[in-house]
């Protein structure tokens, strides 16, 4: 279930996710290993931590930024936010390298772990053919 909440006076906006599920996991974890593996399905509740070890990423939760995207949805978010921080000349050489391996986990010819820790169990990591699948219940994830 998606909840938005937007003030009409100054634009606000707050989103979160709540998982419907009977079984809630508070750690998600998937190693992004091929193609298929990019297209998988994130949703990440407003109290949802996501770490990338392989490329020293930490994405802190902000109350009300839940969302739903793709694991590539989440790389380019991340490349925003390196981009955004590489300044000087220390941290740009660092930020080419972070983006250099997103690129290479993008075609495929790497891999990384992503993780969601989630205390309130509303965060998960769908694969692509789980996430369209008619039937789909709480032991799946």
């Amino acid at each position: 279930m998606i909840f938005t909440a937007v003030c009409d006076s100054c634009g606000y906006r707050a989103t979160d996710v709540m998982m419907l599920a009977d079984q809630k996991q508070n750690r998600c974890e998937k190693v992004i290993a091929s193609l298929d593996d990019i297209d998988a399905v994130v949703i990440r509740s407003s109290f949802g931590t996501i770490e990338i070890p392989e490329l020293g990423v930490i994405v802190e939760p902000k109350r009300g930024d839940a969302f739903i995207t793709t694991v590539e949805g989440v790389l380019k978010r991340v490349e925003r936010v390196v981009r955004m921080l590489s300044k000087d000349a220390e941290s740009k050489k660092r930020a080419d390298e972070v983006l250099k391996q997103i690129e290479e986990i993008k075609l495929g010819n790497a891999q990384m772990t992503l993780i969601i820790d989630d205390p309130t169990g509303n965060s998960a990591i769908i694969s692509t053919e789980l996430f369209f699948k008619k039937d789909l219940n709480s032991t799946d994830l």
